[in-house]
């Protein structure tokens, strides 16, 4: 199986954003780790899990090397306490590593999904694998629904070509999450690509990639994770998150950091499809932080097609987003609803090239909290809209930023742009360090507007000079 990585995609975002690849140990490991594949001391994965002890620390080593394990795992609610710890990629001696998830391939055979994760506490990590082929209802790829107070960490996995289907609601094609209490789930530096949630008969089908339902104090940690061209289809209910799903209640909280989601899709003949690459709700205390994250060509299909990305905001729950691009969407760009008490805070956004509305903010009943702040909104068929009270100051809308090359989602600032110097350099709900490319904010001593920081010119000193090292490159 040879899967591209975003690299082979069109989106590049200047941010040129696949931050590299860490490869840190796996935190604890047991005395004795437990081998699985042809030189191993277990021939199945599944026998490992089951020979863990509960309240020890258990690390499971599977050889890799292109080998392929048909497989259902279960990590079962019975393991209490301790922690299992499944890596993927070892060589035939058991010593060294391979951080390559391809080379470690777990085949859920096309008929159950491929993991469910029912922790009953401690912690389950799994790591340099692919988990793929899986079929459910719910949670295909993975399913995580521990009984107990438990981290669950998927780290450096491929979770690809899963599909949830039924005739009624279909969730959570590459992975579907329940969390209550203080339970945490992490997602860091995967891949979850074309999977897909289909109902047959008119149901839902929410979360083609990701759906996370969290409340209490639980946690959700996604970062530098790439969601690519995951589907949501269904015919007369409403589907949601063709990438990804949130929905927080109560006080829980969720990261969603340095990531990517391009190229998702949703079909409906009859009814809506919200959020073509995310759909978020917050209810209760909930709090969401979004930082540094990019939705670029996901579209819609029949119905009533929705936005990029849309969110509902209930309670006093809040939401903070920076350093975010929202481009090159078939429909609307970026979609808020702030209800009640709760506060919303945009700051610096690049959202541009949807061909519909490109930031729709709505602030409902009167008690809410929405704001945007040094954005800019250029070339969309609206470049903004709002309706109640909107607190905006310091953007760029309908006033070309002068970017550097949209055609190949290069959306630096070029020289003399409107947007250089003249933004907030303290907007409601702060300003960040870094841009959405890691720089640093406030270069000249004001903010620039938009998602980056700094001008994009190819040599400082313009050629006056004949000294070399004066000129430096400024590479996309």
């Amino acid at each position: 199986m040879d899967w591209p990585r975003l690299s082979t995609h069109t989106l590049t975002f200047s941010v040129l954003f696949v931050a590299a690849w860490l490869h840190a140990p796996v935190g604890v490991q047991a005395a004795t780790p437990l081998t699985v594949g042809p030189a191993g001391t277990y021939a199945n994965i599944q026998d490992a899990i089951d020979a863990a002890v509960v309240g020890e620390d258990t690390e499971i080593r599977v050889q890799g090397g292109g080998q392929t394990y048909f497989e259902n795992l279960q990590i079962p609610n019975s393991f209490t306490s301790g922690s299992i710890r499944l890596r993927g990629g070892w060589d035939a001696t058991f010593n060294v590593n391979s951080d390559d998830p391809e080379d470690t391939i777990i085949d859920g055979g096309g008929g159950l999904r491929v993991l469910d994760v029912a922790l009953g506490g401690g912690a389950f990590e799994i790591r340099d694998v692919t988990l793929t082929n899986g079929e459910a209802i719910q949670g295909a790829g993975v399913h995580v629904a521990p009984a107990g107070d438990a981290v669950v960490t998927l780290h450096n996995c491929w979770i690809t070509e899963n599909i949830a289907t039924s005739a009624g609601d279909a969730l959570g094609g590459g992975i579907w999450a329940l969390l209550s209490g203080s339970q945490e789930l992490e997602i860091v530096e995967c891949m979850v690509m074309q999977n897909q949630s289909l109902s047959t008969a008119g149901g839902l089908a929410n979360a083609g990639g990701l759906g996370v339902i969290a409340s209490g104090s639980s946690r959700v940690d996604i970062r530098e994770t790439e969601f690519v061209e995951n589907h949501i289809g269904t015919a007369g209910a409403s589907s949601a998150g063709a990438a990804m799903l949130l929905q927080l209640s109560e006080n829980a909280e969720a990261d969603l950091e340095d990531s990517v989601v391009v190229g998702n899709t949703g079909t409906n003949s009859q009814g809506q499809v919200l959020g073509t690459g995310s759909w978020v709700v917050t209810e209760g205390s909930a709090v969401l932080r979004v930082p540094r994250t990019v939705w670029a060509n996901n579209e819609g299909v029949g119905g009533d097609v929705g936005p990029q990305f849309g969110s509902t905001h209930r309670g006093q729950s809040s939401m903070r987003m920076s350093e975010a691009g929202i481009v090159q969407g078939d429909s609307e760009g970026l979609m808020i609803v702030a209800e009640e008490t709760s506060v919303v805070n945009l700051v610096n956004l690049t959202v541009a090239d949807n061909p519909d509305i490109g930031l729709s903010l709505t602030e409902q009943g009167g008690g809410a909290t929405l704001s945007l702040y040094n954005t800019i909104a250029f070339n969309n068929g609206t470049d903004l809209s709002t309706s109640g009270t909107v607190d905006a100051g310091f953007n760029l809308i309908g006033v070309d930023p002068l970017f550097i090359n949209p055609s190949v989602f290069d959306y630096r600032l070029g020289i003399g742009s409107p947007a250089e110097n003249t933004g907030d350099n303290s907007p409601p709900g702060g300003l960040s360090t870094i841009d959405l490319d890691g720089n640093p904010r406030i270069q000249d001593g004001v903010v620039d507007i938009g998602a980056l920081e700094g001008i994009a010119e190819i040599f400082s000193d313009g050629f006056e000079s004949n000294d070399t090292s004066a000129w430096s490159f400024s590479s996309p």
